[in-house]
């Protein structure tokens, strides 16, 4: 139960990076590269924050 709100942080990040994405590609009129690039990006972070906490967490087990 413990990292029950990882998911929840994955799912939110990439939700919000690709609505940017998407608002930005309106904008600039780039045809979807700036929302394939910052679902990428959002992805990207969170899995490297993601990471961290675990190995954060499994390091203070010990």
């Amino acid at each position: 139960m413990r990292f029950a709100g990882l998911g929840i942080q994955l799912a939110v990040s990439i939700v919000v990076f690709v609505l940017v994405g998407q608002w930005a590609d309106r904008k600039l009129g780039t045809g979807g590269i700036v929302t394939i690039l910052a679902a990428f990006l959002g992805f990207g972070g969170t899995m490297y924050s993601l990471i961290r906490t675990l190995n954060r967490r499994d390091g203070d087990d010990e």
